[in-house]
């Protein structure tokens, strides 16, 4: 077996100290681009240079040990094959390796012993800091994590009490705007909603935004939200369908992007014609909503603003330039209509 390369052989190579090779190879860059050892440039790019060509592997686990950064951040999403999710690890990753940080990501499937199992794993690795989604129950998980003082940001779902910043959707408003939107553009009062059965912050929010606009508009009589299990999305999407085709409900607006495709799934499959039989407006962001014809309107999360303020808290916090304590910052959602410039264009297109 080929002899693992270490920096005492990088420093041999370049002529300097087994130190100096150490200052360069565990330091990174902060967000203004300043390192936090003062070695010249030229040295620091022929040592990483000759590092490079050796196939230097560095040991993060032993650098964890020592106390030093890992530079590993662990992201724990709910469900990385939703493009919704997935989105998000690209962004984050991106984000990471221009620090010189590598993502771990793990999916947990809306389980709460899946996000213990993986949250365990990467603390077991060292990572200097974790951007969490919380599923239902997380909540001693994340208390873990912060007591631990590991470095937190927790995104899309509001967990109070937990000394670690919220970077979230405003998801009331975003409900507000898909009804109203329905309302007066196209004259739609019977609008129902499709969420999950899920009890999570984001999905209940959404359903209490949904409700409230539905009562100060006066179409509280028709208010009605479904309710699917995660795990049996399109099949109980297909169950509850039928009937909403039967009560002759105009239109649907739902939690989540995955529901809006299981609708559209379940529609086409009824013969129903969306964006005449039936209106919908998405939630989230789809490739079916750019392509569908008719179009579907939805409203859309700002994903680069959210990752991008939670990567600067958790690199604030991880460089010591703030603290790890409570707080919420929320990011409006944005109307999108695809192939249409304007609201009005909507209103004509019937």
């Amino acid at each position: 077996m080929e002899r693992k390369v270490t920096i005492k052989d990088i420093a041999k190579e370049a002529g300097v100290s087994v130190s100096l090779v150490s200052f360069v190879m565990n330091d990174s860059p902060d967000k203004e681009g300043r390192y936090r050892y003062r070695v010249n440039q030229q040295t620091r790019e022929r040592i990483k240079g000759i590092a490079e060509r050796m196939g230097y592997m560095p040991n993060t686990f032993a650098r964890g040990l020592r106390g030093g950064p890992t530079l590993v951040v662990g992201a724990v999403l709910p469900d990385i094959s939703n493009p919704f999710y997935g989105e998000i690890s690209r962004r984050l990753e991106g984000m990471c390796a221009e620090r010189g940080y590598t993502l771990l990501i793990g999916s947990t499937d809306e389980n709460v012993e899946n996000m213990k199992r993986i949250v365990n794993s990467f603390m077991s690795k060292m990572v200097d800091g974790f951007i969490i989604v919380p599923c239902e129950g997380g909540e001693s998980v994340l208390e873990d994590v912060t007591s631990r003082k590991i470095p937190c940001v927790i995104i899309d779902r509001r967990v109070e009490g937990i000394p670690a910043p919220r970077i979230l959707l405003d998801n009331k408003a975003v409900m507000r705007d898909a009804v109203s939107l329905l309302y007066r553009a196209k004259g739609i009062r019977e609008i129902e909603m499709i969420s999950y059965s899920l009890r999570v912050t984001s999905i209940m929010e959404r359903e209490e935004g949904y409700l409230e606009v539905m009562k100060n508009l006066g179409l509280g009589s028709f208010a009605k939200v479904h309710r699917v299990d995660f795990h049996d999305t399109q099949s109980q999407t297909m169950d509850i369908m039928p009937s909403i085709i039967q009560r002759g409900t105009k239109a649907l607006v739902f939690a989540t992007n995955s529901l809006t495709i299981s609708a559209i799934k379940a529609l086409t499959s009824l013969g129903a014609t969306i964006q005449k039989d039936i209106f919908i407006v998405g939630t989230d962001n789809s490739d079916v909503y750019d392509i569908f014809r008719p179009a579907i309107p939805h409203i859309e999360q700002p994903l680069q603003e959210i990752c991008e303020k939670a990567m600067g808290s958790l690199f604030s916090i991880m460089d010591g330039t703030a603290p790890q304590e409570e707080s919420e910052e929320l990011v409006k959602g944005v109307m999108v209509f695809p192939g249409m410039k304007t609201e009005e264009s909507l209103i004509n297109d019937s």
